[in-house]
């Protein structure tokens, strides 16, 4: 299989659209998908920050993302405030010192595959580009209400210390902390709707070496 990671800068844009919404649409339940007014405005907004994962030449993984004002002792409190609620325009920040992971899917056809993790690298990129300090991002912590059920008594700086083979049991923060990030602070109420992670999100950073 054949990975290729493009960015949307010099692409021609017609249909490219509807691609990235097949993508959400195999990637999340309904619930939880982007609309295409989001995308849309995200495009229109930040089109340099929107990276595209290609296996054997079909379009399979897609990272959005803004530049913000990022200071570790006043993380973001939560995804739609930092994203205007994922629309980026009233929030992305081309004066900023981070690059904010807004969005990364992957077709449920292609998981396992490492289209992921060649995102981040290349968003990792970026960063090194732009002279940034960092990138961020808000993770899902979607193990943790199903081990709470089970586990009453574990809260949720507890469940993120728990590992098995010296890694994370949560699957989300297992892949980013594999990808270089490290949990800055656990925020609740991150997200507003994610009952997979009791609507906690974690914070997590990967910095440039200065």
């Amino acid at each position: 299989m054949r990975i290729e990671i493009r960015r949307v800068d010099g692409l021609d844009r017609n249909g490219l659209l509807d691609e990235i919404l097949r993508v959400e649409e195999e990637a999340w339940p309904e619930e939880v998908r982007a609309s295409r007014e989001k995308f849309a405005s995200r495009l229109d907004t930040f089109p340099e920050g929107i990276f595209l994962a290609y296996l054997d030449g079909r379009l399979m993984g897609v990272l959005t993302s803004e530049i913000i004002r990022f200071d570790i002792d006043n993380p973001p409190v939560s995804w739609e405030k930092t994203t205007d609620n994922g629309f980026i325009k009233n929030t992305h920040n081309k004066d900023g010192n981070a690059l904010y992971v807004v969005s990364l899917g992957v077709s449920g056809l292609a998981q396992g595959q490492g289209l992921g993790s060649r995102l981040l690298t290349e968003a990792k990129a970026f960063v090194q580009e732009r002279g940034l300090t960092s990138l961020v991002l808000g993770a899902r912590i979607p193990g943790y209400h199903q081990f709470h059920q089970e586990h009453p008594d574990v809260d949720i700086d507890e469940y993120l210390k728990t590992t098995k083979d010296q890694e994370p049991i949560d699957p989300e923060i297992r892949f980013y902390m594999r990808n270089g990030l490290r949990v800055v602070k656990v925020v609740p109420n991150y997200m507003e709707d994610d009952p997979q992670s009791e609507n906690y999100g974690a914070v997590m950073i990967w910095e440039r070496n200065i």
